[in-house]
This record gives structure tokens, sequence and C-alpha cells, in this order.
């Protein structure tokens, strides 16, 4: 083993994680915005909006990741970056879209009916007394959604998008080291990961500090 490749690639490993983070932060507040949207739209009543959410639902889980980051770089003619955070939040956003819809399906339905009653309106619901709910019933799931945009990042090197697993592949084809590199970036990710866990577990803890059972 010649650990020293990694220290040799320290700068691109590190330039490989800044836009990793970068990738992963800002489809991580994409997915979880758009996906509340549609959730929130799909355990809602009515007739077209709960049938467009579960329809954008069901199409985009099963379009994959990689086929979403071509189209719109290839066909849509997007940079590469771009083309990636659209992708990746298109993508996530269908399953945390689903996992809050479930979450909405969790409480009783008398809560809305009663909120109404006492004259407040459905946003004022919505934001105050159901999503609050929501986010704590579902925070095990959602955490491992996120993580999910984290390890989906990766796709992005498809498009020539320099984060870390590209940086693995470069520093293999320049020294044959593919092992170090490889094990370098999977601690890194590891890293990233952890911290995305750990924030979601803070926020758990919180919610019940707050009285939020």
């Amino acid at each position: 083993m010649h650990w020293s490749v990694i220290w040799q690639y320290r700068s691109a490993l590190w330039d490989g994680l800044i836009l990793t983070v970068e990738l992963s932060a800002l489809s991580i507040a994409g997915s979880l915005s758009v996906g509340t949207v549609i959730g929130s739209l799909g355990a809602g009543s009515g007739f077209f909006l709960p049938r467009f959410a579960r329809a954008y639902i069901e199409l985009l889980r099963n379009i994959p990741v990689v086929v979403k980051v071509f189209f719109f770089y290839f066909v849509v003619g997007l940079d590469a970056f771009p083309s990636g955070v659209i992708a990746l939040t298109t993508h996530q956003s269908a399953y945390i879209a689903d996992v809050v819809a479930s979450g909405f399906r969790s409480i009783a339905r008398e809560q809305f009916e009663g909120a109404r009653v006492l004259g407040h309106s459905y946003w004022e619901i919505l934001r105050f007394i159901l999503l609050p709910q929501v986010f704590r019933l579902i925070n095990p799931p959602l955490t491992n959604q996120l993580i999910e945009v984290v390890k989906n990042s990766s796709v992005v090197m498809m498009v020539g998008v320099e984060e870390l697993t590209f940086r693995t592949q470069q520093i293999e084809s320049e020294t044959f080291r593919g092992f170090e590199a490889a094990t370098a970036v999977t601690v890194l990710y590891l890293i990233i990961t952890l911290v995305v866990a750990t924030a979601m577990s803070f926020l758990q803890r919180r919610w019940r500090h707050t009285g939020m059972q």
C-alpha cells in the first residue's frame, strides 16, 4: 500500500469534497422543498392535486437518476453542475414526497377539521399544526432519503462534474492506486453522511425537548 498518494492528491480530493458537499446541500434543500410540497398535495383532498402528486411520484421514481442527469445535460442543454442538482432534486423529491404523504396519513383527520372549525386557514393548519407532526413522524425514513442524495451525487461524474468519485477515477488512472483512492473517498463520503444523520438526530431530539411528542 502507498498511502502517500492520498497526501500527494490532497488538493484534488479537497476540491472534490467541496463540490460533493455543494451538490449534496443544494440537492437536499431542493428535494426536501419540492418533496414536501408534492407530498402535501398528495395528502390533500380534491380530485386533481392528489392525482397530480401521485403521477409525479410514480413517474420520477421509475426513471433512473443517471437518465435524468443525461436528460438535463444533453437534451435540455444545461451545464453539468446545474444538471446534476436538478436531476438529484427531481429524483429524490419523488421519494421524499411519498414519505411526507405517509406522514400525513398517520395524523388523525379530526385535527385538520377541528382547526378549520376554529377559523384557521389551510396554510396555517399545514404550517403550524400538521407539518411539524409529519416531520417528527418521518424523521428516520427522511434521514435515509437525504443520505441517498449524497450517495447518488456520484452519478454526476458521468457528465464531467469533478466531485469525489471523479477524483477517485483520476487518481487511479494517474497512479494505479485505486484501492487507496477509493478508501480515502469512502471515508469522506462516510463523514458527509454522518453529518447528515447527526443533524437529523439533533432535530429529532430538539422536537422532543420542545414537547412535540
